[in-house]
């Protein structure tokens, strides 16, 4: 059962640096195998990577002058409700676009607040190589507890331990599962919380080249997650997970 006021829908956007949009934009098309939505926004900012079934949730935008980034979209049918809510869990207004609040967590992640569709949406596992499935939120250790507190109050979902203590899951309130979030304490006590996006990979290795053939690159290798980053500087992680589960291989 769903928590009251909790978001129905998760969207991950990649927040992708104008000057390398078109080279962003091929890339993940590319290495997720996933076709391009027409592009929206009254400059063509924004773009819908569509999965071979079920409803998107991975999304991209061109953005000025920034480095790359991920921020996140919460639908839900009663959106001033929902930024009532979570400011008054430690959110604080950053601006607004085009009607959509942008907020930031107590610990710095922007995040939007939309409205979703009134149709239940449908989260699909269908490809057994790869799949985008997860945003990971990248923590110092002094903000760790109040951002762990934050998005799992936020999201209505539950703390779910994994095998490594410097991570946990917001676990998905039902078995279909959907965009899944996984929060990682960091070695540095300082600065403010960033995040990166998640493939599950079958066979990470045989993955790798293959992101690599695409312009991408190989930046270190552990026992679960290769770090890799985009041609055009963004952090991502190849992980040993099941794409057809999402859970650890």
């Amino acid at each position: 059962m769903s928590t009251p006021g909790a978001p129905a829908w998760l969207h991950m956007f990649l927040d992708l640096p104008r000057e390398r949009w078109e080279e962003a934009v091929e890339f993940w098309s590319a290495a997720t195998g996933w076709a391009l939505s027409h592009p929206r926004g009254e400059n063509g900012q924004f773009i819908t990577l569509e999965p071979q079934c079920g409803d998107a949730w991975l999304r991209l935008q061109a953005i000025d002058g920034e480095q790359p980034r991920i921020h996140i979209d919460l639908d839900a049918p009663d959106r001033e409700g929902a930024v009532a809510r979570s400011m008054a869990l430690g959110a604080t207004p950053a601006w607004t676009y085009d009607g959509v609040p942008v907020m930031r967590s107590p610990g710095g992640l922007l995040f939007c607040h939309t409205v979703g569709d009134d149709a239940a949406p449908s989260f699909a596992r269908s490809e057994p190589e790869r799949v985008l499935d997860q945003v990971c939120i990248d923590i110092p250790r002094s903000r760790w507890e109040a951002e762990v507190a934050f998005w799992t109050a936020l999201t209505g979902r539950e703390l779910d331990q994994t095998r490594s203590p410097e991570f946990v899951r917001l676990a998905e309130p039902d078995p279909h599962g959907g965009l899944r979030i996984l929060l990682q304490l960091l070695e540095g006590d300082h600065g403010e919380v960033r995040a990166h996006p998640d493939f599950a990979v079958a066979h990470r290795d045989a993955e790798t080249r293959r992101q690599v053939a695409l312009g991408a690159e190989s930046l270190d290798v552990t026992e679960g997650w290769t770090v890799m980053r985009a041609p055009y500087g963004q952090i991502y992680c190849l992980t040993d997970r099941d794409p057809l589960t999402g859970k650890v291989s």
